[in-house]
Parts: structure tokens; sequence; C-alpha cells
């Protein structure tokens, strides 16, 4: 007796269930790639909305003002060194501030260096002996280009505290304050001489030229929002106190290029400087018709040769620290999201073929990559498991039946040796195409008998 098996009908409701349940678990991929990165921009961005906030805006008219009563002013330094019978004058212009200074016997502070122009930095080698020159937290960029003769090792994103550890002239032993933002390196002995350094090299007195400078790494302890933090009051004011008078430069926006005479009694403001006479052989500065000088090394600040070449391009020093940790972490998420979205080594996922395509062109196309990657004992594992799970259907035996109760029961119907049957169904290593084809025939013949060797329950 013969029985014709069809092919099951595909249940329609059971393919709209599968496509539902791989969309969703597409949309949790999704999710799961997106959410992450998603996440970290949100720190990211918000760290770098929380740093900008917490920074001062130095262009503020009010930033480290004698007069500003702002969080970010210098009303309460101020009011501090005028306890201490200090006389404070203010001025708005650099070029003022180192005529006054070249009076002597006083203290030119400078809260904002980068806002002068270069030009007036290394004019501070000119002023005499007795006057200190404070400047609070340069940036790399101002040492370079002003010549003076150190530059910065690290920079933090905040001030650090830190104990003071040398003998600094109106500071009392032991003060800690907030000025280890910027920790500055050795000063270059060709262009100046290093007197004191303190707080872990966050603070650097030195002498050039003939005035005594001295460099804080951080603007903290002389802001009203912070000098009464730690020690900060008593080394801000011990520091600008030495000398009875200082000479505050309140300067909020950048400042052009210093003009130049020939004649100094010609002109309608101050005598420009010596260095700037005509026929000066100073390389620091330019005299109208000659080459600019070079900008100073940017390991070393000072010592500019007065040479015509283009200056070196600092890179490093041009943009804040956090844009480049910014572009880092971009450039760590696009590579995750790029291994993210790669091919991944795994189980292949079934997935509803988004087109028909006939069954024989999807065997064909099977076939040919087989035999491109010369796999011929995976097709035989293949072709051995198709033929092995249509004959136990057609003998009834339920979905992956034991291979001796198979083996069994298609000897006892086809009549074929049980070693033959098990060799043809499990085993087998084919190494040419010939093998191949021959274990292919003989699993042909035992799923497709004919009509004289006949499987009960064939439709044949």
């Amino acid at each position: 007796m013969t029985v014709t098996v069809r092919p099951p009908v595909p249940d329609p409701s059971a393919r709209l269930a599968g496509r539902s349940a791989t969309a969703k678990k597409r949309s949790w991929r999704w999710l799961r790639l997106v959410l992450p990165i998603a996440i970290a921009l949100l720190i990211l961005a918000a760290s770098a909305i929380a740093y900008s906030f917490q920074q001062p805006d130095q262009a503020d008219p009010g930033y480290l003002s004698p007069v500003g009563t702002g969080s970010t002013g210098g009303s309460r330094l101020a009011d501090a060194l005028r306890a201490k019978g200090v006389n404070i004058q203010r001025v708005t212009k650099t070029s003022d501030a180192l005529v006054a200074a070249d009076a002597g016997d006083v203290t030119l502070l400078l809260p904002a260096p980068g806002f002068s122009h270069p030009f007036y930095l290394r004019m501070l080698k000119l002023l005499p002996s007795s006057v200190s020159v404070v400047l609070v937290d340069p940036s790399q960029r101002t040492l370079a280009n002003g010549l003076q003769p150190l530059d910065i090792d690290e920079r933090h994103l905040s001030a650090h505290l830190a104990a003071l550890d040398c003998r600094l002239d109106g500071v009392p032993a032991g003060t800690a304050a907030e000025v280890q933002r910027a920790v500055y390196s050795d000063v270059d002995p060709e262009t100046g001489v290093e007197i004191d350094r303190c707080y872990g090299g966050g603070l650097v007195t030195y002498v050039l030229g003939q005035a005594q400078v001295t460099v804080v790494g951080a603007a903290d302890p002389f802001r009203n929002d912070r000098i009464g933090e730690h020690a900060n009051q008593a080394f801000a004011a011990g520091l600008l106190s030495v000398k009875k008078k200082v000479v505050w430069l309140d300067l909020h926006h950048s400042e052009p290029r210093p003009g130049y005479v020939d004649d100094p009694a010609l002109a309608s403001g101050t005598p420009a400087p010596p260095s700037l006479g005509p026929g000066s052989p100073d390389p620091d500065f330019p005299i109208p018709g000659s080459d600019e000088p070079t900008i100073a090394n940017p390991h070393f600040g000072g010592g500019g040769d007065g040479g015509g070449g283009s200056p070196p391009n600092p890179l490093f020093q041009a943009f804040p620290p956090w844009l480049f940790a910014t572009a880092a972490l971009l450039a760590v998420g696009m590579v995750l999201l790029a291994l993210a979205r790669a091919r991944r080594l795994g189980v292949p996922v079934p997935e509803p073929l988004p087109v028909l395509v006939r069954s024989t062109e999807t065997v064909e196309g099977r076939g040919r990559l087989y035999q491109r990657a010369k796999a011929r004992p995976q097709t035989l594992r293949a072709l051995q498991a198709v033929a092995r799970d249509r004959l136990a259907r057609l003998l009834d035996l339920g979905a992956n039946p034991d291979r001796t109760v198979l083996v069994d029961a298609v000897a006892a119907q086809s009549g074929w040796p049980r070693e033959d049957v098990d060799r043809t169904l499990y085993q087998g290593d084919p190494e040419k195409d010939e093998d191949l084809v021959r274990a292919a025939l003989l699993l042909e013949t035992l799923t497709h008998p004919t009509p004289h060797d006949t499987i009960e329950g064939d439709p044949r």
C-alpha cells in the first residue's frame, strides 16, 4: 500500500507572528546599539557644559578687576591689599602699566596676560630690578609668544590644592593655596634665572633681564568666590603686598600691536622703550620694514632668533584639552558602532525572504557555493540530514529518531544490509567530486527506491 505525502502548507498566521517577532528583536537590537552611545554623548555634553560654566570668562569686565564685585572679580583681594597699606593703581592699557611700573619699587599684576600683545610681554625684561611682575595663569601660547623662559609641563582641568614648599616673600610658611592648575617646567638658563619653585611647580619666580617675574598656575586664589577657601587670601595678599604699590592691569580685550615712532618727542603718547628705537639690535622687537621675529620654541618660551622663518604651528596649544578628549571619545564611539554594525560571528538568524525565489534556483545557488568552497564533506552531511528526515517521516518514526532505530527500520524495509544503511546515512568523507556523486546516488537510491525495491509508505 502506498501513501502520497504532500509537503505541509505554511500557516500565514505563523509567518506573520515570526515577522513581528523578528521586527521586535530588531528594534531592541537597535536600541541596545544606540543607547550606550547616546548616554556617552549625553555625559560628554553635560561635562563640557558644566566645565564651560565652571571656567570664568576673562573677557568679562569684572574678571579679576579691583572694582569687580562679582564671583570672578578681584574686589576682595583689593580690599585685603588696602588693609595691608598697599596702594593700588588701576590701569586699562598694558603700555600705561609698563610706564607706571618703570618708575620702580612696584608690583605689576597682569591677571589676564593673554590679552596683552606679545611685544608688551617681551618688554618685561626692560623693567628695573625693583619691579616684581605677577602673571596669573598664562597659557602656553602666551608664554611662548611673550618669550618667557619656561613652559607648561602639565595642565589640570581644575586647580589643585598644594602647600607652600619653599620660602616665598610675604607668604607665611606652610600656606596651602589652590595654585596648581598649571605645572611649569624649569626656566631656560640661557634667557632667565630661576629663583624660586613653589607649590610643586605651580608657582615659579625667575629673573628676566633685570625684573623679577612670578607666574602663578591658577587664578582661583585671586577670585572673590575662591579667595576665602583654604589659605588663598593669605597667599594672594601676601604675594602682592611685598611692594607698597600695585599696578593692576584691568584688561579684558586683545590689544593691537605697539606702534613705532622715530622721534619719541613727536609721539602723542608716552615715548616708546629704548628697544623700539631706530637701529635697535634687539631681536625680540621688529623694526618696520624688517622681518618679523620667530615665535619662541614651544618647549622653552624664550629665545626668538629674529629670523624671517615661519613660526611653528602650536596645534596642541591652540585648542583646549577637552576638545581632544571629545574627539578621542567620538572616535572610540565610531569604532564601537562599526563593530556593532559589522557581521557577527555566530549562528545565522533566520529571516523571511523579501521576495519569492524558485526552489531550483536556491538549490543551484547553494550548490555552487558548496562547489566553489570545495566543501564536499559539508555537502554530504547536508544531503544525509535531508535523507534521514525524509525516511523518518515515511517510516513514521517522529523527528530526530535515534540512529540505531532509524538504521534498523530502513534496513528492514529496504532489504539493504544494516552496515550499508548506516554507512550511507551517517558516514563518508569524500575527497573527490566522484566520491561525492557516488554517495549522493546511494542516498537517492535509498530514499527513492525503484518499483522492485519499494519502501512502505513511499509514494512510488
